[in-house]
């Protein structure tokens, strides 16, 4: 393995293992970099800096209708982009198999073994009406809801991440809207690809691991330089394999070790509500490192965040980026707030394997809140997750 622990292996037969391309981290991060750090950082630039930073970074994004029929008003006209609070976005990390994202140690790593596209982080981020500060609110991937289509029609219920494969990303901000009651100003699809040069180009994070675990859907080579527990039994039965082991303490996550870290279900308390945590727990860390080492001060380390970030992600044709980049200036990561959907457990359904109940009670209080821009109440009364540490 090459010393900066950037490739992954695949297991041909116990104790051998074969070269594959790394696997890449979920999007979230970045999209946190750009909503939170690319639109907000420059408040700290001088303003043409932060204008012609913004020009270049508007020119390089790609752009796609993912708001679909959801960005259009009754009689069909789009609607007018929104630069001023109250704004919602929907940050969704794309789980494509196929390409350079396939990974056959892990059992649905590749394009054979799941259709189309997933999205294992949905993200509801919130700007309030005073633009001061962020709400980022974890929407549960195998929560078991009602699909709606791209045109707005409901279907049966299925878990979360399914609209997106199915109706791809206008469906989902539907199915999203349909959850909540409210109204996605603009959704963000934040691919693999540029997770890993981001951690490298912020030197890593550093997080805090509450309770040593052990992931058996992840097995390393003996040589790996991260910790592993040798003889563990893996997710096909085999034994005579290494399995990834996080130990409790402070950690450090160079970008290698990072993807593993959030990606890490199994092995976790609460299975994926867990990792939705660990997201969290990753972003507000990689949020805390770029403001201070210089990024928002330094032109060319700013210039190559924005070019990093911009490569990865697609926003909506109608999203203005560089006017939401000066209205946003007054946001820090101080002011980031992260919660997650309240759920009601796990169960089993028919076609759709093991998924989380949503409760309806107490998410209809987050929602109420959310739409009437005043989760900073709520959060008084149901405090939001501690992402200074993580399972």
């Amino acid at each position: 393995m090459t010393s900066g622990g950037t490739e992954t292996w695949r297991r041909q037969q116990p104790g051998t293992f074969k070269r594959r391309k790394p696997r890449r981290a979920p999007g979230w991060a970045l999209a946190l970099a750009v909503i939170g750090g690319i639109l907000v950082l420059g408040s700290a630039a001088s303003f043409a800096a932060v204008q012609t930073l913004s020009n270049r970074y508007e020119g390089a994004v790609h752009r796609e209708d993912l708001l679909g029929a959801a960005g259009r008003d009754s009689a069909g006209n789009v609607k007018p982009p929104k630069v001023t609070g109250p704004l919602t976005f929907l940050v969704l990390g794309s789980d494509s198999r196929a390409g350079e994202n396939a990974n056959t140690t892990t059992r649905d790593g590749t394009a054979a073994a799941v259709g189309g596209q997933r999205s294992d982080t949905i993200i509801v981020a919130e700007i309030p009406k005073s633009m001061d500060r962020a709400y980022f609110i974890s929407l549960p991937r195998d929560s078991y809801v009602p699909m709606v289509d791209q045109n707005g029609r409901v279907h049966g219920k299925d878990k979360l991440n399914a609209a997106f494969s199915r109706y791809g990303a206008a469906g989902m901000v539907q199915t999203v809207n349909h959850i909540t009651g409210g109204h996605i100003d603009y959704p963000m699809i934040v691919d693999f690809a540029a997770v890993h040069k981001l951690t490298e180009l912020v030197g890593g994070v550093d997080v805090v691991v509450d309770k040593t675990s052990v992931d058996t859907y992840r097995y390393l080579p003996a040589n790996t330089p991260y910790s592993t527990v040798p003889h563990c039994r893996d997710i096909y039965g085999a034994k005579h394999v290494r399995c990834l082991q996080f130990k409790a303490g402070k950690l450090h996550l160079d970008p290698q070790l990072a993807e593993y870290y959030v990606r890490q279900r199994v092995g976790l308390p609460g299975g994926d509500l867990d990792r939705a945590k660990r997201q969290q727990q990753y972003m507000k860390a990689l949020m805390n490192k770029i403001a201070t080492t210089g990024f928002a001060t330094n032109p060319v380390k700013f210039d190559r965040l924005v070019r990093t970030a911009a490569g990865a992600v697609t926003a909506d044709k109608s999203m203005p980026i560089q006017s939401l980049a000066f209205s946003l200036q007054q946001l820090r990561p101080s002011a980031l707030t992260f919660m997650s959907m309240p759920t009601a457990g796990f169960a089993k359904e028919p076609g759709s394997g093991s998924v989380v109940v949503v409760d309806p009670v107490k998410d209809q209080e987050l929602f109420t809140a959310l739409n009437s821009d005043t989760l900073e109440q709520y959060i008084l009364k149901h405090p939001p997750n501690d992402v200074s540490h993580g399972a």
